[in-house]
């Protein structure tokens, strides 16, 4: 049996019982009918079953496994910034803390997943040969370096 139908059958039987004392209570008190023991004996048997159940919740509370907590990471939603593999334009989206992360470059569309890995390199200020944007891209080190413009989508090569 578990805990708790051990416990429901404690809470039955003891609200039975209580229900057979006041009537041999009342037994007692009003009728004498003959019900093999006196309110004092029935008493008594109350006292040993009430401490016979104490004992056994108890021991069904100090042998019931203890349920472990699961421990929940809150990750509160933050800027990250990305830089699209194919344009290498600096972009920011929200960060959920989910993985795999999906996001679109707002440049040239295309898609990328974030995966927690992280990528050494510095940003780097470039001006459009075609336009003269200036906007920021992420420079990883390796050449060439091709990077997208924002506004005109002129494509470009850093040396």
């Amino acid at each position: 049996m578990d805990r708790k139908t051990t416990i429901r059958v404690i809470f039955v039987v003891s609200l039975l019982y209580f229900i057979w004392l006041i009537l041999v209570a009342a037994n007692d008190s009003f009728w004498s009918y003959d019900l093999y023991l006196s309110f004092k004996g029935w008493s008594i048997i109350g006292s040993v079953i009430y401490a016979a159940f104490i004992i056994i919740e108890v021991l069904l509370y100090i042998t019931a496994p203890r349920e472990e907590e699961e421990e929940i990471k809150i990750v509160s939603e933050a800027i990250k910034k990305i830089v699209c593999s194919n344009c290498k334009t600096v972009f920011t989206i929200r960060d959920t803390g989910v993985r795999p992360l999906k996001y679109k470059c707002p440049n040239c569309g295309m898609e990328g997943v974030l995966r927690g890995k992280s990528v050494k390199g510095k940003r780097i200020s470039v001006q459009c040969d075609k336009c003269g944007n200036e906007f920021e891209i992420f420079d990883t080190g390796e050449r060439p370096l091709i990077y997208r413009c924002p506004v005109c989508h002129y494509q470009g090569e850093v040396s």
